[in-house]
């Protein structure tokens, strides 16, 4: 790709059915601690769980460089329920107490308005509902990633493919035990999202309340 490309998207929200997406379709890496299927060759982007620090995976630095110029000619923002995000990240996988991870959680919330501060770069906001396991909407967000198909076009091979990359690197929970988050502690997590956004709150939000 000409351009530069980075993907914004905050654990739990899409990132590895992406990457899986675009090696298994473009046959071109991906970034990240983990190699899905291509583990040479030059990466399709650049990707930040947190836009407020550099990542050690990929050239990530920040959206501008010292002199305040955006780095990124394209930028793709995977979101998705935050609720749902919480409950997987926070008291799934890392068991933390609810205090702690509503303070650290206040990163999903600035790496909306990082994106929404974008004013030069292509900008497009893929939410994990309508692409994840999803055909139509994996080939839309693969295709603003300049992803074009140089293969295989089998998307249920995609599906079971990525299935067996998840269950071999990050395995499985049984979904009975997944937790649930307390009322009060939904109107948390919305009252710390609304915060800090503002008016982008109802704008990238408004569909999950």
């Amino acid at each position: 790709m000409s351009s530069r490309t980075l993907v914004i998207s905050f654990h739990r929200s899409g990132l590895h059915w992406l990457r899986h997406a675009a090696e298994f379709f473009g046959g071109i890496r991906t970034p990240g601690r983990a190699t899905h299927l291509i583990a040479e060759g030059p990466i399709l982007f650049d990707r930040t769980h947190d836009i407020t620090r550099p990542n050690r995976s990929c050239p990530f630095i920040g959206l501008r460089d010292a002199g305040g110029k955006e780095i990124y000619q394209r930028v793709g923002l995977l979101l998705r329920n935050p609720y749902d995000t919480f409950v997987s990240h926070y008291l799934l996988r890392k068991d933390l107490r609810f205090k702690r991870a509503l303070a650290d959680f206040e990163t999903y919330a600035l790496n909306i308005a990082g994106f929404e501060s974008l004013v030069e770069a292509e900008r497009e906001v893929f939410h994990f509902e309508g692409f994840a396991s999803d055909e139509s909407g994996t080939m839309n967000m693969l295709g603003f990633f300049g992803v074009v198909p140089n293969g295989s076009t089998d998307f249920n091979a995609l599906v079971a493919s990525s299935k067996a990359w998840y269950r071999e690197h990050q395995g499985l929970f049984d979904k009975s035990a997944r937790p649930e988050l307390k009322p009060r502690q939904r109107e948390a997590i919305r009252k710390m999202l609304a915060g800090k956004l503002g008016a982008s709150f109802s704008k990238y939000l408004g569909r999950y309340h």
